[in-house]
């Protein structure tokens, strides 16, 4: 076989999904329409934020570089009034762990550059799949140019138009909502430029989001029944007057988009599989979209890599957490982002009167930092400072993209999982001050779990 996995489309998902699996020494081919294998498949930004959770996704990979670049920490995040005073700001301290404000380009960059140094990993640019068939263990991928690479699985992270969803003839169920949307993303070398920060605008009359960060700015403003979108494009710098002088700006993206809330019928279908866009999309109003699809390939990579035989575990945990990210996103579209005028007068209402709670900043940081859940209420494990053999460090810089073995003085493993847990790079370590007799396996993507796929 030419490589163990294919992966259709290195988009942030796809390239998250091959470092991951390259790292482990998996033979991975990409594919990609995209003709220039460094730069990335998408010019202008496209995501704004990434949480904390997504961040140590992304922390997986060794030898990523460039954070400084293309990730700023936001501490700051405001609902503002619809004439722009602020009726509520929370600010996230500083020992609590902060979303990033994105620069989706530059992280794709890093992300090809990262690949381009592993020798298991081969980038087919400027290439496309068209066609595919399964026979026993192996799938055959065809490519546009009429060649075919084989490998043991195909993984399509080519967005929601996906191609492998379609060739698997996996519907994509769901709604698709005709309200469309302005997005204008723009540079300033203007030295004013505020503290990172993210906001709500409740104005019924048209609804919006804001984002600054040094060097840019972002604005999205809802499309009012009746208006053309190609013509409110032309009124950008209209939109944009009341916020900053459009002259200190240069605009990379002025674009309209609608969203969609959708879910493929099936994320498996034998030895092909979804993840990212291609699997699910949901409205932007949580900013989760590319974080649900990091989340996606953080959970596939190591079960392609050590657990191929329990793979429709994939679904069964990603489902439903995208089910409620999905929830939670048109709810805050409808709550935050309504044109109900009577709606929002009460939410400025409601908003101002939040604000005066003592100790307010403190709750949301610790509700934003709780640690994530799979279905059957495993949480995962905070990335928690540890002392190993005199040694400080956290359990993120300890385990890296492998499994972790932490145990107390005399914590024990039978000899079959001690095996399997060796024989996959797992990392053993004893922890100073952890329960004695306590001993938690833990998965590559945090989970602490009972079992490991000894199959």
């Amino acid at each position: 076989m030419d490589a163990d996995v294919v992966i259709a489309g290195c988009g942030p998902v796809g390239a998250v999904l091959a470092a991951l699996l390259g790292e482990r020494g998996i033979r991975v081919v990409v594919v990609d329409p995209a003709s220039d294998s460094r730069a990335g498949p998408h010019a202008h930004p496209r995501a704004a934020v990434l949480d904390s959770h997504v961040q140590r996704i992304l922390r997986r990979i060794e030898g990523l570089d460039g954070w400084d670049e293309w990730a700023t920490p936001l501490r700051r995040s405001r609902l503002l009034d619809k004439d722009r005073r602020p009726l509520l700001t929370l600010r996230l301290p500083d020992d609590v762990p902060a979303g990033v404000m994105l620069d989706q380009p530059r992280l794709e960059r890093a992300l090809r550059d990262r690949l381009a140094r592993m020798p298991t990993v081969h980038l087919h640019a400027g290439r496309s799949v068209t066609a595919l068939e399964q026979s026993g263990d192996v799938v055959t991928v065809t490519l546009d140019d009429g060649s075919t690479s084989t490998a043991s699985w195909l993984v399509g992270c080519d967005g929601a138009s996906s191609t492998v969803r379609g060739l698997i003839d996996a519907s994509y169920d769901g709604v698709s909502y005709p309200e469309p949307w302005l997005v204008v993303d723009a540079r300033t070398d203007e030295p004013g430029t505020g503290e990172p920060t993210f906001s709500y605008v409740l104005d019924p009359a048209r609804p919006m989001v804001a984002f600054e960060r040094p060097g840019a700015r972002r604005w999205e403003w809802r499309l009012l029944p009746g208006e053309d979108p190609a013509g409110m494009v032309m009124r950008a710098e209209e939109l944009i007057r009341p916020w900053v002088d459009p002259a200190a700006l240069r605009v990379e993206r002025a674009a309209v988009f609608t969203f969609h809330a959708r879910t493929a019928s099936t994320w498996r279908r034998g030895r092909v599989l979804l993840a990212g866009d291609a699997a699910h999309s949901m409205p932007p109003f949580t900013g989760q979209g590319l974080g649900a699809g990091l989340r996606d390939v953080a959970t596939l990579s190591w079960l392609l890599a050590d657990a191929p035989g329990d793979l429709d575990r994939y679904e069964r945990e990603r489902r439903p957490a995208v089910a409620r990210m999905t929830r939670s996103a048109l709810l805050t579209g409808r709550v935050v982002l309504g044109r109900n005028r009577l709606a929002a007068a009460a939410l400025r209402r409601f908003v101002r009167t939040v604000g005066l709670l003592p100790g307010l900043d403190a709750r949301v940081a610790k509700a934003a930092a709780a640690p994530e859940r799979l279905p059957d209420g495993t949480r995962q494990l905070p990335d928690t400072p540890l002392v190993v053999d005199g040694r400080q460090t956290t359990l993120d810089e300890l385990l890296g993209n492998r499994w972790g073995v932490i145990r107390g003085e005399t914590g024990t493993l039978d000899s079959e999982t001690r095996a399997w847990l060796t024989a996959h790079d797992a990392v053993f370590a004893d922890v100073e001050g952890f329960g004695k007799g306590q001993l938690t396996i833990v998965r590559p993507d945090r989970f602490p779990t009972t079992t490991v796929p000894l199959t």
